[in-house]
């Protein structure tokens, strides 16, 4: 036997596991006996539960389930979910109850150790494939001892401050809630409580007490005084909310699962668990041993970027038709099917045969979801790239594919501001994204490796990459002011912009005068939704590189005519750029105040980051007063979802669009003195022009603008800090008369009691903490006078 480490805890130590994972076999004993109550459901065929599923259960364990009854139900009832509203439903069931039950920090503390064990759970999918493993007895080993260690790692924090373990609270076998109240029995707090409690209060104590109730968090809730800052209440409610967790779970299975903790340990647990699984993997195996041939024949013949032989295709053809008898008499229940369709899939594509390889791939796609965490990776990777190199490209499969894609940590989904509010269909993947996956196409099935004389599928989609503009290329035609051009040379990206966009673009004042004059239309947007207005607000940005003319003549031109709202708020592809957070970066008060009158939304979110425009505005600033933090943030943030977004839409294609490989590419680039040189003349070059043509007063003036406008100024930011503020981001920059305007805004007031998160380490973070923090002695005193 060849032992192997399972390392899924990296912050304990390693737990050891034995099994053969050549033949993948391994030594087990199954244990009878486990609850229907959880994991269990009639829908699925999948062996592993979905990610749903393990929420909806922790929640009935939590008494929350009701917060989000009908939602998550839905939500169980499919397989694939997208990743917004999985944390939605996190947000809905764990944080938002248990924020108003206990307290936040306790809400951080549950949900965090909630995503810590969901994580194990997927890295559990990932590296343990259960092909040819009968589903029913899969789930059977999961509810089992899955749950029981998820129930143990949940509470296990919480109880090592009771003094106690896991497995000594199994051992005692008896409920947590009397135990959970006995460590807070001592307390000052909890005894006045108890001496002035209402008969009904000190019944209700009693049969806690006695383990004869599940309370419900409300009842808990509603026990001494809410929480503030300097009382034992959250500790208490939490040590009980934490007993009603335990108690809730190990009362529905008659003490079964509490014989695991008694025997195994948590850890000890998992192990069970990864044994057992691996004799029901070991079983399928020799189950299906006549197709195993078959499937590494196909495997090697259809190995992505080999060179094909002139047989080959026949080949493929037989070990396909043989693989499909044995399927249809061996697999009645779709164990190892998807490994038919994976590979049928790419025999249709190295065949040229680009729609037949898609639908066969839907078919692997939903068959190994939940199965195969490894296959799974690749059929979606393969899946999405070769739908995105048809002409027509199946959105509604493609956003299928990424959602899922996401949830597995393969690609990043864009923010949900790229969402138009004005478009009735919401689209997640964008053109300019299609295009990208196009052309990995070529990378990942190269020419070479199609089958000979099989046609290799054209890019319908050559309009990614480098932008190259010849100016002299198209000529103004007054007499149709709304034709479009075809903006781009041959093997770039290319454009459809209307003539007012492009000789806005170019910033030509006479043209653009005379195409308004002839009738052109403000209201018309180029294929990657700029505007004329847009391009005009550019010309003044001071930040870019290289810099535009600085010119305001061409703005104040088109800014005459009247604008849709649609247009003012619109978002351009990629990078999300707006006329009001462009207007932002020009650093002149009076651009963005016309801007506002002439009707754009005061809290439209820009940028590929998804940023208000107080929020840029205060940012701004800290170019001025805090330059060498702004450039440390950024650094410390380069391999952030947030920067692999940015990197993604200002790349012009010359980046990799796989998350992997672009990561890989940022890396090797920051080890390459060449390209650091380079990127540090463009900062400075920035920094500079910043410093030249604008001043930390002007960005003051604007954000009171915005302020004045009704911008909120607890706008929740997800940057190096998690829900930061346009607020917090003035008491960071000590921004005393920003913050005195904010205390002003008839709008919105700013929360003195939020509350942010820093990211890498977890650690919920107030206001008073951010003036400490950044010595804030500005915002301190407008403060304190402000709550006198």
């Amino acid at each position: 036997m060849q032992e192997a480490w399972i390392s899924l805890f990296p912050w304990r130590e390693k737990v050891h596991c034995t099994w053969d994972t050549k033949r993948q076999t391994c030594i087990s004993k199954f244990q009878k006996g486990y609850s229907k109550s959880f994991m269990n459901s009639d829908v699925y065929t999948t062996p592993y539960f979905t990610l749903q599923h393990l929420l909806r259960d922790i929640a009935k364990c939590l008494g929350t389930k009701n917060w989000a009854g009908k939602k998550i139900d839905d939500a169980c009832k499919k397989v694939e979910i997208n990743p917004h509203q999985l944390a939605s439903l996190k947000s809905e069931l764990i944080h938002a109850p248990l924020s108003k039950y206990v307290n936040v920090y306790f809400a951080d503390h549950v949900l965090r150790e909630y995503e810590r064990v969901e994580s194990m759970y997927m890295a559990l999918i990932e590296g343990m494939p259960l092909d040819g493993v009968q589903a029913s007895k899969a789930r059977e080993i999961i509810s089992k001892y899955f749950m029981t260690f998820a129930i143990a790692e949940l509470c296990r924090d919480m109880l090592d401050g009771m003094r106690l373990t896991p497995s000594c609270v199994a051992e005692r076998r008896q409920p947590l809630m009397p135990l959970a109240i006995a460590s807070i029995s001592d307390g000052a707090e909890w005894q006045k409580f108890y001496q002035d409690a209402t008969p009904v209060q000190k019944e209700r104590i009693r049969v806690w007490s006695l383990g004869r109730d599940i309370p419900d968090p409300d009842s808990i809730a509603s026990m001494g005084e809410p929480w503030e800052e300097g009382n034992s209440w959250g500790t208490y409610k939490a040590r009980l909310i934490t007993a009603r967790i335990w108690d809730y779970y190990f009362s529905q299975n008659d003490g079964v699962h509490l014989d695991l903790l008694t025997e195994f340990s948590p850890e000890g647990c998992w192990n069970e668990m990864v044994r057992s699984l691996g004799a029901l993997l070991t079983e399928g195996t020799e189950h299906y041993c006549s197709t195993t041939n078959l499937a590494l024949g196909l495997f090697d013949l259809l190995r992505l970027r080999k060179p094909k032989q002139a047989n080959d295709k026949e080949h493929c053809l037989e070990l396909l038709t043989q693989l499909d008898a044995e399927q249809q008499r061996l697999d009645k229940d779709n164990e190892t099917t998807y490994y038919y369709h994976w590979m049928k899939a790419r025999y249709h594509l190295h065949a040229g045969e680009l729609l037949l390889a898609i639908s066969c791939y839907k078919l692997a796609f939903e068959l190994v979801l939940y199965r195969q965490g490894e296959n799974a990776g690749k059929i979606i990777t393969e899946a999405i790239t070769a739908s995105c190199r048809c002409a027509k490209p199946d959105k509604k499969f493609i956003n299928r594919l990424r959602r899922m894609a996401v949830l597995f940590k393969l690609d990043l989904l864009p923010p949900e501001h790229s969402n138009d509010a004005f478009k009735a269909k919401v689209q997640e993947i964008e053109q300019w994204e299609i295009a990208a996956f196009s052309q990995y196409f070529n990378a990942m099935f190269p020419n070479e490796s199609f089958f000979p004389n099989s046609v290799y599928p054209a890019d319908p989609h050559e309009n990614n990459g480098i932008w190259m503009v010849d100016e002299t290329a198209h000529v103004l035609d007054l007499t149709r002011p709304n034709k479009s051009f075809s903006v781009g040379m041959v093997g770039g990206l290319v454009k459809k912009m209307p003539q007012l966009v492009y000789f806005s673009m170019q910033d030509d004042f006479d043209a653009v005068a005379r195409l308004l004059e002839a009738g052109a239309d403000v209201n018309k947007l180029s294929s990657s939704n700029e505007s004329a207005i847009l391009m005009a607000v550019q010309a003044m940005q001071i930040n870019l590189a290289p810099l535009n003319s600085l010119d305001d003549r061409l703005f104040k031109l088109i800014c005459e005519k009247t604008h849709r709202k649609s247009i003012l708020d619109s978002l351009s592809s990629k990078q999300k750029l707006s006329p009001l957070g462009c207007a932002v970066q020009t650093g002149r008060v009076d651009i963005v105040k016309k801007v506002l009158e002439m009707g754009a939304t005061t809290d439209r979110r820009h940028d590929t980051i998804g940023e208000t425009p107080l929020f840029t505005a205060i940012g701004m600033i800290a170019h001025h007063t805090r330059p060498k933090l702004n450039e440390m943030h950024w650094d410390a943030m380069k391999f952030s979802d947030m920067n692999l977004q940015s990197v993604r839409a200002h790349s012009a294609g010359l980046m990799p669009f796989e998350l992997d490989q672009l990561k890989k590419v940022i890396m090797d680039q920051m080890n390459d003195p060449s390209f650091r040189l380079g990127l540090d003349a463009t900062k400075n070059y920035v920094r500079e022009n910043i410093a030249r043509y604008s001043t930390a007063d002007g960005f003051r003036e604007i954000a009171k603008l915005l302020i004045e406008h009704g911008a909120d100024v607890n706008a929740k930011h997800d940057t190096a800090m998690h829900g930061y503020t346009p607020f917090m981001l003035a008491v960071e920059l000590d921004e005393g008369k920003l913050v005195e305007a904010m205390l002003k805004s008839q709008r919105h007031k700013p929360n003195l009691s939020d509350t942010c998160v820093e990211t890498q380490r977890g650690q919920r973070i107030n206001i008073s903490q951010l003036i400490i923090n950044w010595s804030s002695y500005k915002v301190h005193s407008v403060l304190a006078e402000y709550e006198q």
